[in-house]
């Protein structure tokens, strides 16, 4: 009798014989598989949106986030002359490329925002509900040069285009390319005016909010003086490469040697900045793969118990082979493949789970849909550790003596 010829019509009338436990193990080998699929596509999103580019220097763009505790800061000259005092020596700093300041930072969802539209076509926000929320963002005539803009075209603000709050002059404004595509297509966008000011000048998109297409990094810049203490702002000094580390320590002694009465909130690169962002993704990402690794770990546990178990149910099957012929790698074959034939069905059931899972999860969060490349390397893992888990029995079982197995016929 030729044992290397296996019957896989036997082996699936065996795994017949206990439905229930070899069912279960399916079913866990299927979630198994579905939640490894979809961890995986939620860790390479995660990545994928962490080293997207963002038009900007990110490793070298320092920002300090300051909020003063006087109430002398409600004298708005005494804020400017404060704030030109810290610019000035922030400047100083070796190191220091330039300095400016802002109201709000890149890579944020929402903030300060405006609607915007042709000054002669308000029904352009209509037709683009982006046009609703564009991102309204304070500046000064250093900004371009410390968050490192392209200007594409026209020019940045500059102090002649300051303005307060309360100012009744028709302010200047710098927009982003996409958003002077949207109100104004392939034309020129400088010299037309909108509802928030007369363009001057369009910068090349920056990723001002990562929830938002990338078409639509609606942007527009302004240069107003934050009249009010409660008007956040940051300091952003753009650093000369390899010398961060240097800079980042001496930021916030020099603030504060200009006036002490105020809270440093935060001293991080634009770098860290876009991490944090993606925290919560990140976070989510490290625990769903933990929770693979605790999964694959006790489907190996269970594949070898379901094979111990079963191989000593059929110690005198096993004998008789034995006696008839068969060879310690024609049992172990034999016990493998009865991995293999289970592992393949739990598969392709998973196939199914791993679909359900990520429709499930879309509903929540942002998730790629998988593909066959990413089920068929998850499907690798989970075989080669369903392999390891069942070679010991299986190696055990091979080595049986005829004399010892026909004992229990």
């Amino acid at each position: 009798m030729n044992f290397t010829r296996l019957n896989v019509k036997g082996l699936i009338k065996s795994l017949l014989l206990r439905k229930f436990t070899t069912g279960l193990l399916i079913l866990q080998l299927a979630i198994t598989l579905g939640l490894l699929v979809n961890s995986a596509i939620l860790a390479l999103d995660t990545r994928e949106k962490i080293s997207q580019p963002t038009g900007l220097d990110d490793e070298n763009i320092l920002l300090v986030s300051t909020h003063p505790t006087s109430g002398a800061y409600r004298d708005l000259d005494y804020f400017r002359s404060i704030v030109n005092e810290d610019l000035a020596k922030l400047n100083q700093l070796v190191g220091v490329n330039s300095v400016s300041i802002t109201n709000q930072l890149p890579i944020r969802s929402r903030g300060m925002l405006s609607n915007t539209h042709d000054i002669d076509h308000p029904d352009q926000e209509k037709n683009d509900k982006y046009l609703k929320d564009v991102k309204y963002i304070i500046a000064e005539e250093h900004l371009a040069e410390a968050m490192g803009f392209t200007i594409l075209e026209g020019r940045f603000l500059n102090e002649n285009d300051q303005l307060d709050f309360d100012s009744e002059a028709k302010n200047n404004i710098v927009i982003t390319e996409s958003l002077a595509k949207a109100l104004y297509g392939g034309e020129s966008a400088v010299g037309h005016e909108t509802n928030n000011g007369h363009i001057i000048g369009v910068i090349k998109d920056i990723m001002l909010d990562p929830t938002l297409p990338r078409d639509k990094q609606y942007g527009l810049f302004i240069n107003t003086m934050m009249k009010y203490i409660f008007v956040g702002r940051y300091y952003v000094l753009n650093v000369e490469p390899g010398q961060m580390a240097k800079v980042r320590s001496q930021v916030s002694d020099t603030i504060l040697a200009v006036q002490p009465e105020r809270d440093i909130f935060k001293v991080f690169t634009l770098a860290e900045h876009l991490k944090g962002f993606y925290r919560d993704d990140q976070g989510l990402s490290d625990l769903f793969l933990l929770l693979c690794g605790l999964m694959i770990f006790v489907t190996a546990i269970s594949s070898y118990a379901y094979s111990q178990f079963h191989i000593s149910r059929q110690k005198k099957y096993i004998g008789i082979r034995r006696a008839l012929g068969a060879r310690k790698k024609d049992i172990l074959l034999y016990v493998l493949t009865e991995n293999w034939l289970v592992y393949s069905i739990g598969c392709l059931l998973g196939l199914g789970v791993a679909l359900a899972f990520n429709i499930l999860l879309s509903q929540y969060i942002s998730l790629s849909k998988p593909d066959m490349m990413l089920f068929l390397l998850a499907s690798a893992v989970i075989f080669v550790s369903g392999t390891l888990a069942t070679w010991i029995p299986a190696v055990q079982t091979s080595n049986i003596p005829p004399v010892i197995a026909t004992r229990t016929v």
